[in-house]
């Protein structure tokens, strides 16, 4: 029972942080904000769950890429197209359909609006973050990418992959305020045009 009820706790202060953060910016919102969001009654409970707010929004950050990650990996591993250019695509829609998914359920667009400030917050190193989790579908990506990027240096790669991170997050951003403004185009043009977009980004001639 005391188990269940510290998870309890924590899951609740987990979803609490998540939406106040998504509402109010990550540096807007105090610890005590959190705990009193989440019902908790230790004023501590942050403290004792995750030993400071910073762990905690990576926590939050990362508790529901969780699922992001499971089926990205899932379309990633189903893409087998020979053309490199069309394989390009594909891999870009597999890569970004999960994310854009989330803003069509309304966790999902809170855990949007989340990431766009976790992702711009100089306290926390995504791309590091991210090594850290061992995020499976990156793997993937990087080695289905093979010879269709062949022109493009592997430092210079290595860069726009980071970035791309950060340009996904924009473009869900984007379809979230089209969603919420009731002028969305339909769901598969926007995965199409986001990873038609990517696509040229990575494939860009470098300099």
């Amino acid at each position: 029972m005391e188990q269940s009820t510290r998870q309890n706790t924590k899951s609740a202060l987990m979803r609490s942080a998540e939406r106040l953060f998504a509402e109010k910016g990550l540096g807007t919102v105090s610890v005590k904000d959190i705990t009193r969001a989440a019902g908790a009654r230790n004023p501590s409970a942050v403290h004792y769950h995750f030993g400071n707010v910073e762990e905690l929004i990576k926590q939050v950050f990362a508790q529901r890429l969780r699922k992001i990650e499971d089926d990205r990996t899932e379309l990633l591993l189903n893409v087998d197209e020979a053309d490199p250019d069309k394989r390009l695509l594909a891999l870009m829609e597999a890569a970004l359909r999960p994310f854009l998914a989330t803003c069509l359920e309304e966790d999902g667009r809170l855990y949007v609006r989340f990431c766009v400030q976790f992702a711009s917050d100089p306290r926390f190193d995504v791309a590091q973050i991210v090594d850290e989790y061992s995020m499976r579908s990156l793997d993937i990506l990087q080695t289905k990418l093979v010879g269709c990027l062949a022109g493009i240096e592997q430092p210079i790669l290595a860069a726009r992959l980071r970035h791309g991170f950060n340009i996904s997050l924009i473009q869900a951003s984007d379809y979230l305020r089209s969603l919420e403004a009731g002028r969305a185009p339909p769901f598969e043009e926007v995965v199409s045009e986001a990873a038609l977009s990517l696509s040229g980004y990575l494939s860009a001639k470098a300099g």
